[in-house]
């Protein structure tokens, strides 16, 4: 069996809808953005504007033409970044081949199993990937000013990779990222892009920024819009919380976190680290345990919002101090899936929010699907949900001792 299916898909398979990305975290898991439909008339810069950043460095624009100078805009964003690397080659191609499993989403069993649905997009609008090597960019049938802003951010990535600015970059043999460490690092990734592009689309261009763009669509899009937009928001906020400056960004990857709950809610490493939790699983004959995983807030409150609303959702899964998500898989028939998620909260009355408000999302998912999906307190902080196949949770024996969880399979009879 693939050791992938221990990471929701839900964490790798983002929209999208924005202005451009990296391929994960730096190395890590490929995702693709797509530019806001959102705007207003746009304008380019005038001549004048143009001259006043000095072109030194040539940037090759491959299969196909762009309606933009792409040096000119590498210049641009090197000079906002105060850094001073060699450029990629631009490759002008169509990225079709993101858009089955971008637009998917609801596709995996997990998210399907959680309440998350497939979403749309709109593929005319200009699409941007970074890769070590490589930018690539799809103007679609946008305009020059949107495809130059996909463009900034993408280059904002290549600075992140050429000047290995994100502390992970590079490790030999890194380790296996959970959900939530998989988000927080691309909120970091994310949110410097969009950081970048903000300043530069403030200063030569007249669009709608990422920011402006990706609170909008945050607001007024489902959970899983939310979902996937919110790497977006949240990084571009923490980042914008640590500097002032593009040349500063740097910066904004000291002493970075580790939790989406630090990014959410602009804390350091050091400030509100997870709760002490343990879980000591085994399976049986039948089925069989596939390992563990943590989801963090972002996914916690996004998976809440898709049967609460939003501002419950996200009061309720503030309280987050850790949760461990353990996957099993019928030993003989890999269409069958059974999660056990237990969730440690910071402290009593945050738990007692969130009790209710678990109670209402397992019984509005058990209305809107046929599977099991029941709610058990372990104790004043710590609650599990139980889903999946049928058999899988009837079988399912919990226990709490102090921070320990234990998660047994009962044998058949």
């Amino acid at each position: 069996m693939s050791t992938d299916r221990l990471v929701p898909t839900l964490a790798v398979a983002a929209l999208l809808v924005l202005a451009g990305c990296t391929g994960g975290p730096l190395g890590e898991s490929g995702t693709t953005t797509a530019s806001p439909s959102d705007e207003t008339p746009t304008t380019s810069p005038t001549p004048s504007e143009s001259a006043s950043v000095p072109v030194d460095d040539s940037v090759t624009v491959e299969n196909g033409t762009l309606p933009v100078n792409a040096t000119l805009t590498f210049n641009r964003v090197e000079g906002l970044t105060g850094t001073d690397v060699d450029p990629w080659p631009v490759r002008v191609r169509n990225l079709s081949e993101w858009r089955g499993s971008v637009q998917r989403i609801g596709a995996a069993p997990l998210n399907r199993a959680l309440g998350f649905e497939n979403v749309s997009a709109d593929w005319s609008e200009p699409t941007g990937v970074t890769s070590p090597g490589a930018v690539y960019i799809h103007p679609g049938d946008g305009t020059p000013a949107k495809t130059e802003r996909v463009l900034a951010h993408e280059y904002a990535h290549l600075v992140q990779y050429r000047t290995t600015m994100l502390p992970w970059q590079g490790r030999l043999n890194p380790p296996r990222l959970t959900t939530d460490e998989f988000n927080a690092r691309r909120s970091l990734v994310e949110g410097g892009a969009v950081f970048v592009a903000d300043a530069y689309t403030e200063q030569y261009l007249a669009v709608q920024t990422n920011t402006a763009f990706a609170r909008e669509q945050y607001r007024n899009g489902s959970a899983t819009h939310r979902l996937v937009l919110a790497p977006y928001v949240f990084g571009s906020q923490y980042v914008d919380s640590r500097i002032d400056d593009p040349a500063n960004l740097s910066a904004a990857y000291e002493s970075y976190p580790r939790t989406t709950e630090q990014v959410i809610h602009n804390y350091s490493r050091a400030e509100e680290p997870p709760a002490n939790l343990t879980v000591r699983a085994t399976g049986s004959d039948v089925w069989e345990h596939r390992g563990n995983n943590t989801l963090g807030e972002m996914t916690t409150r996004a998976a809440l919002d898709t049967e609460l609303d939003r501002e419950r959702a996200a009061a309720a899964a503030a309280g987050w101090g850790n949760d461990r998500l353990v996957v099993y898989e019928h030993a003989t028939n890999e269409s069958r899936y059974g999660w056990v998620w237990v969730m440690r909260w910071d402290n009593a009355s945050e738990t007692d929010e969130l009790r209710d408000a678990l109670l209402d999302y397992t019984f509005e998912r058990k209305e809107n699907t046929d599977r099991p999906f029941n709610f058990q307190a372990l104790d004043d902080r710590t609650l599990a949900v139980v889903f999946g196949d049928p058999e899988f949770s009837s079988r399912v024996d919990l226990g709490v001792t102090d921070d320990d969880v234990s998660v047994r399979i009962e044998t058949t009879s």
